[in-house]
Order: structure tokens, then C-alpha cells, then sequence
């Protein structure tokens, strides 16, 4: 209870002695403790409406099959993601996946390049930063060529694509592309593109995982494959969470909560077996 009160609190050195030397601390403490009971776990979101207070259950699923193959858990404020390099590593070597097909959580940038580590590929939707403003255009819209360094906007201009100046911190390897003033004012998309009246595009480290994922989506096949496989497997954690109840924990601590998620995966492998077995 004192590590709860003390995340809220903080004193000062020349009032320890003083009932009034404890202030509110402020801003957000991704790492805070939120039960006494419970040291592990974490507050969480599963959309930006709904939250929750507990842990996240991670799980890998053959695409051509209906077993589960790997599970893990986590505190509920770990981006889910971080977890895909994990599961891969969980299973036998003759038996890991050659690529990982998931929702827009294991396509960003950062998985993808653990998972090249380790020569797997990804089938996943990428996450659209600053894709909330549908009016807007966004980065994807413009044509990208790596091999030519330039950068091409939907009304043809054509930008170069530069390092960062000197004396300007280089956020993660990032390269920029300006298109000039004369491009863009005149320009009948400009409310949408440039309302600042210039348009940038930046141009991350490993942009060439980003173009080949979406060059990989817009494939017809490999679009419709993604979309028949992923209901088969979300119907598997379903099965997890709804009939065999894995939303809810028994246990307290991470060690407890992921060996009842084990215990679930067990019986949710058998029951395709018992189906079989019926029929």
C-alpha cells in the first residue's frame, strides 16, 4: 500500500517533518502501480472507449489449422506488438512460421523488423499515423522511390528526398522530402495537402519494410488471403475468451495468470480433437 500512496505523493526534502510536505505528483506514469493486491498489473485500453485493469493475453495460431501454438501474458499497458518476436521464439524451430498474418498491432514498422531478425514476414495492416482527419491526404498517396531518392504527390511534383540538416537531430534515422512553394500554393489539393502552404513528407529508417508491405497489400490475393484467414483464428481466441471463460482471471501475479492461460490453450486444442472424435 505505501508504493501506491507514494506513485500518487512525492515530499519535500525540507518539510519531511511536516503533515503538509506530501504533493500531488503529476503527469502520467505508464509504469504505476494500480493494486494492492496485485503489483503486476496494469490499466490498459482495448479501443480508446474501452479499458480495462489487468493483463493482456497474447496467442499464435496456425493459419492452416485450428490449434493454438504459443501463448503468453502480459501487464495491460504493453502494446501488443512487442509480444509477436516472442511468440515466434516460443515455438520448436522446425515449426516456426515462415510469416505472421495479424491486425494492424503487428504491422507497424518496428515488428516487422524484429520479425525480419528473423526471417519471418508479416501479412498485417499497417497503423496510419495521422489518419484520423479523412479530409487530409495522407503519406501512402504519395509515390515512394527508394532507388531514386524522390518522392512524387498525386498531382505529379516530384520532391527530393534529403537528410536531415546539420545541427537538427536526426529522429530515428528519419529523411525528409520538401516539395517546393511553386509546387504546392498553386496546387488545387493544397487545403487537403499543405494548408501551411509547403507539404514534407518524412521518410522513416526502414521505409523500404513500409513500401514492401504495401506493395504486399495491395496485392488482390494476398488482400483476400488476409481476409479469410484472420476470422479463423479470431475465432479461436473466442473460443478462449467466451466459452472457456480466459477474460477473466483466477490467480493473482503474471506467473499464475499466464499457467491459467495455458490450462485454457490445452482445452481449446482438444476441442477440434473431441469434434473429430464425435463425428
Amino acid at each position: 500500500m505505501r508504493e501506491i500512496v507514494g506513485q500518487e505523493f512525492e515530499t519535500h526534502d525540507e518539510d519531511e517533518d511536516h503533515d503538509d510536505a506530501l504533493r500531488p505528483r503529476h503527469g502520467r506514469r505508464t509504469r504505476q502501480i494500480v493494486s494492492a493486491h496485485d503489483s503486476e498489473m496494469r490499466h490498459g485500453r482495448k479501443t480508446n472507449a474501452r479499458r480495462f485493469t489487468g493483463y493482456k493475453l497474447h496467442v499464435a495460431a496456425a493459419a492452416d489449422a485450428p490449434v493454438l501454438t504459443a501463448i503468453t501474458v502480459s501487464p495491460g499497458n504493453e502494446h501488443d506488438g512487442h509480444h509477436a518476436a516472442a511468440l515466434v521464439e516460443q515455438q520448436p524451430e522446425p515449426r516456426r512460421p515462415q510469416r505472421v498474418i495479424g491486425d494492424a498491432a503487428y504491422g507497424n514498422i518496428e515488428v516487422r523488423e524484429q520479425l525480419e531478425q528473423r526471417q519471418v514476414s508479416v501479412l498485417a495492416r499497417l497503423h496510419l499515423k495521422g489518419a484520423d482527419d479523412e479530409a487530409a491526404i495522407h503519406k501512402d498517396e504519395f509515390r515512394i522511390d527508394l532507388h531514386s531518392d524522390t518522392v512524387t504527390c498525386p498531382q505529379g511534383k516530384t520532391a527530393k528526398i534529403y537528410k536531415p540538416r546539420r545541427g537538427r537531430p536526426a529522429a530515428s534515422g528519419q529523411r525528409v522530402a520538401r516539395f517546393s512553394a511553386t509546387d504546392c500554393q498553386p496546387c488545387p489539393l493544397r487545403a487537403r495537402c499543405a494548408p501551411g502552404g509547403r507539404r514534407q513528407i518524412r521518410i522513416s529508417r526502414r521505409e523500404d519494410l513500409r513500401q514492401d508491405a504495401l506493395q504486399t497489400l495491395a496485392d488482390p490475393v494476398e488482400h483476400e488471403h488476409l481476409k479469410r484467414t484472420r476470422p479463423r483464428i479470431e475465432r479461436l481466441l473466442g473460443l478462449m475468451a467466451y466459452r472457456y471463460h480466459a477474460r477473466t482471471s483466477r490467480y493473482r501475479g503474471s506467473r499464475k495468470t499466464e499457467l491459467q492461460a495455458v490450462w485454457t490453450a490445452v482445452l481449446v486444442n482438444l476441442h477440434p480433437i473431441g469434434a473429430a472424435l464425435r463425428g
